[in-house]
């Protein structure tokens, strides 16, 4: 007990004087996503291209899980899923087109 009390404070000091710091964080803003035009044309969808997209989204995504309602996201966070997930689906650029045209235009207008 009594070589407890002499290293106690030794220690405190060795890893008091230690050099070594701790990186920081000093940006948290998160990086949007880049959008490619030419799977994700601009705004100016059509009827046809929801109705097709609902359509592909429902027998190529529902495939390997359940197919949430796109009302549960922003188009900000749906714009992340369908970049990640139409690569995945193995959908081609007309394809894409139709199911982003869908999922954006069903999307959540506010947050929750």
């Amino acid at each position: 007990m009594d070589i407890m009390k002499k290293w106690v404070p030794f220690l405190f000091l060795v890893v008091a004087c230690n050099r070594q710091t701790i990186p920081v964080i000093t940006n948290r803003e998160a990086e949007k996503p880049k959008i490619d035009n030419e799977i994700y044309p601009p705004a100016g969808t059509v009827k046809e291209d929801v109705v097709e997209g609902k359509s592909i989204f429902t027998n190529r995504c529902g495939r390997c899980h359940g197919l949430p309602d796109p009302a549960l996201f922003q188009t900000y966070k749906w714009e992340t899923i369908l970049m990640t997930m139409i690569p995945k689906a193995k959908l081609n650029q007309e394809q894409a087109m139709h199911v982003r045209a869908y999922i954006l235009q069903n999307a959540a207008k506010s947050r929750p």
